[in-house]
């Protein structure tokens, strides 16, 4: 699609009033929390084209449309990953710029074999979290029950609601546990015998507003022989996608990318696609990466709901971060706070009563 000066420049204004709004947030903000993040385009005179560009980051950043998310909880997102260009960039310090090799996992896979054996309980899932008149938590997985001085609970927000907890948690946090909604998102990687869009001279980025990917981009790893193109199938295009059978499937983003390169009779490059559907996994919470909020949740309950401490049970996890919400870097980040808390209280000590 070719864009007129005249559209370019409207583009660049809409990109950047938003970069500003968002840099000059108030989390709290009522009026942003009141509209939808569509509403708060069109209000601000955002063009058929200007929205068509702003699904492309509401879907590629969390799977939603721009008219089922608040302009204020999109708008924090980007805050919280330094502003809208910066969660988008692939540039030093940008929130696309780094991959692992051996694959995230790797992470907490290292972090395992440093603590002494039985330590980490996996398969375990939580049923039950019970706060008692001695301080004690007695957390109940599959068929142990743990005591506790403490819980730090890391899980999606939207996983919390297949916890039992009790007494039940004040109504903000259960309000915003409620309300918390994932979008569609699916990860396809499609392997190629050779890197063909290099070729051709291209990066292997794109961007779509029809789809059936939103964003590709090359993840290939050279030194394995691996010729990866990631494609990211979210939103509305992601939902009709997910509806054809598996060969459909792979028939319909070959065409694509047909298309977006300039190439024929892709099949003959193509090994195989790999998927990772979230919606189909239980202990993300049915999604990824990150839930967001319709208006008026942020406005009722508080921006700081779910974060918050609630007698000895702490909450972490990446949508509780300030900074780099729905990264790795924020759910290290939340995880560091949510310890520094659990420090303090028991640095606190206990006062001696005669």
């Amino acid at each position: 699609m070719q864009l007129d000066e005249r559209t370019r420049e409207h583009l660049a204004q809409i990109r950047d009033m938003c970069e500003a709004d968002c840099q000059a947030l108030d989390a709290d903000d009522k009026n942003l929390d009141s509209i939808t993040f569509e509403a708060y385009l069109r209000s601000r005179g955002a063009n058929d084209v200007s929205l068509a560009t702003a699904t492309v980051w509401t879907r590629a950043m969390l799977g939603q449309e721009p008219r089922d998310v608040s302009a204020l909880c999109f708008l924090d997102y980007c805050k919280c990953g330094g502003g809208l260009l910066q969660m988008r960039s692939d540039r030093k310090h940008g929130g696309q710029y780094l991959r692992i090799r051996q694959g995230t996992q790797a992470f907490s896979l290292g972090l395992a074999s440093s603590l002494p054996e039985g330590t980490v309980r996996l398969s375990s899932p939580v049923y039950s979290v019970v706060r008692g008149g001695d301080q004690l938590v007695k957390v109940q997985a599959s068929g142990s029950i743990y005591s506790c001085r403490k819980v730090i609970t890391t899980i999606p927000t939207p996983a919390l609601r297949a916890i039992n907890f009790h007494p039940k948690l004040p109504l903000a946090k259960q309000a915003w546990i409620e309300s918390a909604t994932y979008g569609y998102y699916t990860k396809a990687m499609m392997e190629f015998r050779s890197p063909f869009w290099v070729k051709k001279g291209f990066c292997g980025l794109a961007q779509s507003f029809v789809g059936p990917a939103s964003v590709v981009r090359d993840s290939c790893s050279p030194d394995d022989h691996k010729y990866i193109l990631t494609c990211f199938l979210t939103g509305d295009p992601g939902r009709a996608w997910a509806s054809l059978s598996t060969p459909e499937r792979e028939r319909s983003l070959l065409e694509q990318l047909e298309k977006l390169f300039g190439v024929e009779t892709l099949g003959q490059e193509f090994i195989q696609m790999k998927t990772y559907e979230w919606v189909h996994d239980e202990w993300s919470g049915w999604g990824c990466p990150c839930p967001a909020l319709t208006p008026g949740v942020i406005d009722t309950v508080g921006s700081g709901a779910l974060r918050e401490s609630c007698g000895n049970l702490h909450f972490a996890g990446t949508e509780t971060a300030t900074e780099w919400r729905g990264y790795m870097e924020g759910a290290i980040r939340s995880g560091e706070r949510a310890a520094a808390e659990v420090i303090k209280g028991f640095n606190a000590g206990v006062t001696a009563r005669l």
